[in-house]
């Protein structure tokens, strides 16, 4: 494949290789365009790769940037697009009119992927959602023991910058396959693995739902039916001493933490013994 290379929305820091276009004017400008009332400047089928950075989220409709992108781009031409995350408080700075997240491209690419390939003229085949994490953020989760995926998917505030990369193709040749999922904690750094989108969703068995629904709507949530219970009492603060020891020795605060595990120490050991003595 040889094609031209575009950056669109380059500002004055136009990726490498590739032909700036942007609304405004300036220094690696190559091309001035408005996303939402022009036409891109190219031949169709004349473009190999398209980057945008932090873009796409200043446009209140990207339908006709997306059209053009499907008329200019060659069969299997890539797509890198990156955007603040719509699910951090950044995305929601002045100036921004859509908050990207995965289901704008799993809408156009996964679900109803038939309907956007009729009007775009092309079908974009979602490879990969990248989140972008601060290393700040992967160390408070690990801290905490709470699972990236699960975070990712429920929490706000975790990752801060998202890309998506789309192959477009007017002949997909196949095969189908789920969508990547990847995290790191710069665009250039390495990409670790992520659980990846599966569509449609795995059906829920009847009286495993009915179970969950039993938990959640009790006045009184606690452990799930048929769970290991949560520590209370004294085998709580012996999870709680193993707990502050494994951080101290990930963080390197053995010196901090090393009276308070043993002063805590000994009290559980003095606790048990009195149990003993009177049993």
């Amino acid at each position: 494949m040889s094609g031209l290379r575009l950056d669109l929305g380059c500002g004055f820091s136009k990726a490498e290789g590739t032909i700036g276009v942007d609304k405004v004017a300036g220094p690696g400008v190559d091309h001035v365009v408005d996303f939402e009332t022009d036409r891109l400047p190219f031949a169709d089928g004349s473009v190999e790769y398209i980057f945008s950075s932090h873009c796409l989220e200043h446009l209140g409709d990207p339908s006709l940037l997306f059209g053009e992108i499907s008329r200019v781009c060659q069969n299997g031409a890539r797509l890198e697009l990156w955007t603040p995350y719509g699910w951090e408080s950044s995305a929601f700075a002045f100036g921004h009119r859509t908050f990207y997240n995965e289901e704008h491209y799993l809408h156009m690419c996964v679900r109803f992927w038939n309907l956007w390939a009729a009007w775009l003229g092309a079908r974009w085949v979602l490879q990969e959602l990248v989140y972008i994490i601060e290393p700040a953020t992967l160390m408070e989760l690990y801290r905490q023991r709470i699972d990236l995926d699960f975070a990712v998917r429920y929490h706000k505030g975790v990752a801060w910058e998202f890309g998506v990369l789309i192959d477009v193709w007017r002949e997909f040749p196949g095969p189908e396959v789920p969508s990547r999922r990847s995290f790191s904690e710069r665009r250039d750094g390495a990409r670790h693995p992520l659980p990846p989108i599966v569509h449609p969703a795995a059906d829920v068995p009847a009286d495993k739902l009915a179970e969950a629904i039993a938990w959640h709507a009790s006045p009184s949530s606690g452990t799930p039916v048929g769970s290991i219970p949560a520590p209370h009492g004294l085998p709580l603060v012996g999870h709680l001493v193993r707990r502050v020891r494994a951080v101290a020795r990930e963080e390197g605060l053995a010196q901090v933490a090393r009276r308070t595990v043993s002063y805590a120490g000994t009290r559980i050991r003095r606790a048990a013994m009195n149990q003993q003595t009177v049993h």
